[in-house]
């Protein structure tokens, strides 16, 4: 984990893209650590800290969570769920989605995400986007 205790939560069913955000927060520089969830089940559970995730030391409370909305099950309850929580109220969410649908943004928005992107298909602008993400919602804290 990071000198600074940070984690961000990755919920995100393409294994292919969580390596490829992992690999982008390395080469941004950025030593936080990063924690995958593969559906929205096994998101919520990290959250609530149920199963596996009991230890609070091994998998502590995130810093960040990006979400892929487009999976088995569909992303939106992880957004409604932590936003009606008064405690997460402050726990930035990215969705970063393989969708350029403006409804899909504008759900995201309304649901309470921070911020929406679209995953870029280049591996370069793919690693700038997270690179951006990281500088505003870590660097910033």
């Amino acid at each position: 984990m990071s000198a600074d205790g940070r984690l961000v939560l990755v919920v995100e069913d393409s294994g292919a893209d969580a390596t490829l955000i992992r690999l982008a927060f390395n080469r941004a520089g950025f030593e936080n650590r990063i924690q995958t969830a593969a559906s929205v089940e096994d998101g919520l559970d990290y959250l609530v800290g149920r199963g596996r995730y009991e230890d609070r030391i091994r998998f502590p409370f995130p810093s960040l969570i990006i979400l892929d909305h487009k999976m088995p099950g569909d992303g939106w309850p992880i957004i409604e769920w932590v936003r009606q929580r008064s405690e997460m109220a402050l726990l930035p969410l990215v969705v970063f989605s393989g969708s350029d649908n403006p409804n899909h943004q504008r759900k995201a928005l309304e649901l309470g995400a921070n911020a929406y992107h679209i995953k870029p298909t280049e591996f370069a602008a793919f690693n700038e986007v997270v690179r951006r993400i990281g500088e505003f919602w870590l660097r910033g804290v």
